[in-house]
């Protein structure tokens, strides 16, 4: 059976985004964290149009992104997204530092030095351009 209402004003969208946000008790539908107020979105599937559940507006963008970029990304199928998506928070926790520093990777000793310079860059740009 398919459900094609379609909201159709944004006081009946914005109805509909906090009933659905009461059902899930005030948390994200992804992460289970509390939404607070200016963060809930609405989240629906594009290719059907039909609204999912209320996201916080980053795990709905996260969740964007993932959803169309899958067929770039060779994520075919749910069982591939599954194995992908599962094996990220040990992959990203592991400890990485017996490998080599990525070529374009600064500390933030060595980023703070660059803004400065930039910065000292600017303002003797600036006093030329003044006198």
């Amino acid at each position: 059976m398919s459900n094609d209402y379609r909201l159709k004003t944004g006081r009946e969208y914005s109805g509909a985004r906090l009933e659905k946000l009461l059902e899930q008790k005030g948390r994200c539908a992804l992460c289970r964290q509390p939404i607070a107020n200016g963060e809930a979105v609405y989240d629906h599937d594009h290719k059907t149009g039909h609204c999912r559940a209320v996201l916080h507006r980053g795990c709905n963008a996260q969740l964007g992104h993932i959803e169309n970029n899958m067929p770039r990304n060779k994520l075919t199928n749910i069982a591939k997204l599954t194995a992908f998506l599962s094996s990220i928070p040990e992959y990203i926790s592991r400890d990485w530092t017996d490998q080599p520093l990525h070529p374009t990777h600064r500390s933030e000793e060595e980023k703070r030095l660059r803004r400065n310079a930039k910065a000292r860059k600017a303002r003797a740009a600036k006093k030329e351009s003044e006198e």
